[in-house]
Parts: C-alpha cells; structure tokens; sequence
C-alpha cells in the first residue's frame, strides 16, 4: 500500500534548506518567502575544509552548518530534529512519520540519489520525504529544483542518509514541524536574534572547523597553494560551482540574504542600506567565480588565476566584516525598541 502526504505542496526555490523549510512551514500554516526563512535562519555563513579524504580536497561553503537549529532558536518554530546513529531505525522511524501523514525533512548526499545524476558528493543537501510504497521499495521525494515529486528506492536513500564509504556522512538527520510551524516570537524580535547571530558567528566562530571571517581570509592566504595540489582542477571547478551554482542562489547566498533584509526593510527600516551592501558583496562573489571557472577549464594550472582570487577573497573578508559589525548594531537597535 502506497502512502503520500498528498496536501504537501512543492514549490521549487534558490537554495535547498530554505526552499525545504519554506514548504514545510507552509504545509504547516506559516506562509514565509524563502529568503526570509533563509535568515531567519541565519542562513549565511562560510567555512573552509582541506582533507586529502574527500574530493576534492579543497572545498569552501558559503552557508551555515546549522540551518534548521537557528531557525528554531532564532523564530521559536517548534521544530523537532533528530539523529540516528542504525539506519534500520531511521528508516523505521521514517516510515512511522508518513503514515501519521507528516512530511519529513531530510539531510542526503546527493551523490547517492540516482534522480540527481550527478557524479560528485555533495552531503548535507536537504529534501523532504513526502510517502512511500512498501510495494515498490520506493519513496517520494520533494526536491528544491525539480518541479516534480522524485522517486528513490529505499536502498538509494539509505546510502544517501548515512552511506559508510564516504567521510561526510549525514548521520540519518531528519526533522519535522508537526508539533506547530508558528513563529514564537514577534517577527522583529526574530530579525534581531537572526542578524546578531549571523554577524556573531561571522565575526567570532567558534566552530571546530575554520569558520566565519578568519576562515575567509585563511582561504585567501591559501589560494596560491591550491597550484600544487593534484586536483587543482577540480577543486576550482567546485568551487566556482559553489558560488553560483548547487544552490547557491548565484552569488553564494548573498543574493538571497540581500533579498531577507529587503523584505524586512518595511518593518524595520534599519535595514534597507543593509541590503544595498549586500547586493554589492553578492557582485564581488560572482566575480571571484570567474577566475575559478576560468582556472577549471584549462589543462594547464596557471597560478595567476589562484592568485586572482586570493586577492578578491582578500578584499571581500574585508567588506563582510565591515558589514556583520553593523548588522550585530542594527540587531542590538532593533532589540532595544
């Protein structure tokens, strides 16, 4: 017997999480655009991860790691997130959700997802399970650029879940809005929570791997060395696609965190020459692109290009301090009315 959420309405979006949470608080009676719930979530962020493990071995985010817990902490969304270590449970677990007619959220590797067709790992991408047939082994799956529901065996989805052969594993994370999608706290109140904690963990990360304003400038000192490492090609090219494209909203996210302080500008007016700032670090990201695009399609390295974008990233560690500096004074502003 076949089980399907069938009130479940998929909208397509910019970015995985926010497109994920987006429907489901919609599913769930909170209709918010998806780049208000992109920070409300203190969606933005940046990391930089070097590990001879993983390919390629150069890769940087521009994203936070912890979507979902921020946008419960900073909106009181009563949103429930889970672990689990037996995927046997997790798919158990899975299955007793969608026969209580609750969609489910889902961290995957997409590598592992035949419906992405796509070559290279990429964990931690997020979707929602919308039902399953028992019969077929298969599940339905709302994913952020495809129109239509997918369809993945439950074989495929464990391996996404929690697959044992690659070393960034999704750890079975799950999580669902069924205890009630409304915001807690005045709309405001979240802004202010969500800004300080973007410009916070911005200025001052204290995550274990490099993070945050310090990471981008490691990265920019690390730029030129990226020469020397074999998969100097492949690397470029991830991270050219990291920018402005898997989701990124075309310009690392910054497009779509400039478009949040837009919308909230009306309430807040605080806000609007926030935004314009943002617009202007969103085109300095695309334009560090290029290089990268420019280094992945050449069969010989050339080391000016690395340079190039050190230089750039340089600069733009720069501007993005400047600007969470002052975001964290709008949030205290907005606070102390």
């Amino acid at each position: 017997m076949a089980v399907v959420v069938a009130s479940y309405r998929h909208r397509t979006g910019e970015h995985c999480a926010s497109t994920a949470m987006r429907n489901l608080l919609a599913h769930h009676g909170t209709e918010l655009s998806e780049a208000t719930v992109f920070g409300l979530a203190s969606g933005l962020g940046f990391f930089y991860f070097k590990s001879d493990a993983v390919s390629p071995t150069r890769m940087f985010h521009g994203r936070t790691m912890t979507f979902e817990e921020n946008l419960a902490a900073d909106t009181g969304i009563a949103l429930a997130l889970r672990d689990q270590a037996d995927d046997e449970r997790a798919e158990q677990e899975l299955r007793a959700r969608l026969d209580a007619g609750v969609p489910v959220l889902l961290a995957t590797d997409t590598f592992y997802l035949g419906y992405h067709q796509t070559t290279s790992h990429f964990p931690g991408h997020t979707c929602v399970a919308v039902g399953y047939d028992a019969a077929r082994g298969a599940v339905w799956i709302a994913d952020r650029k495809f129109s239509e529901l997918q369809v993945c065996s439950f074989e495929e989805l464990r391996r996404a879940r929690n697959a044992p052969d690659y070393p960034i594993r999704c750890a079975n994370r799950s999580g669902d809005c069924a205890a009630g999608a409304r915001l807690a706290r005045p709309f405001e109140q979240a802004v202010a929570s969500a800004l300080r904690r973007t410009a916070r963990a911005m200025l001052e990360p204290a995550a274990q791997m490099p993070c945050g304003i310090p990471a981008m400038r490691d990265l920019a000192a690390d730029f030129p060395s990226w020469s020397a490492v074999p998969d100097w090609s492949w690397a470029a090219r991830f991270g050219y696609q990291v920018i402005v494209k898997r989701g990124a909203a075309g310009s690392f996210f910054r497009s779509l965190y400039a478009d949040f302080l837009r919308e909230a500008a009306p309430q807040l007016p605080v806000l609007g020459g926030l935004a314009a700032r943002m617009d202007a670090i969103a085109d300095r990201w695309r334009a560090l692109a290029r290089p990268l695009e420019q280094q992945s399609e050449r069969e010989i390295c050339d080391p000016a290009l690395f340079a190039d974008a050190g230089r750039q990233l340089g600069e733009l560690a720069e501007l993005e301090r400047a600007f969470y500096r002052d975001a964290d004074a709008a949030a205290a502003a907005i606070s102390a009315h």
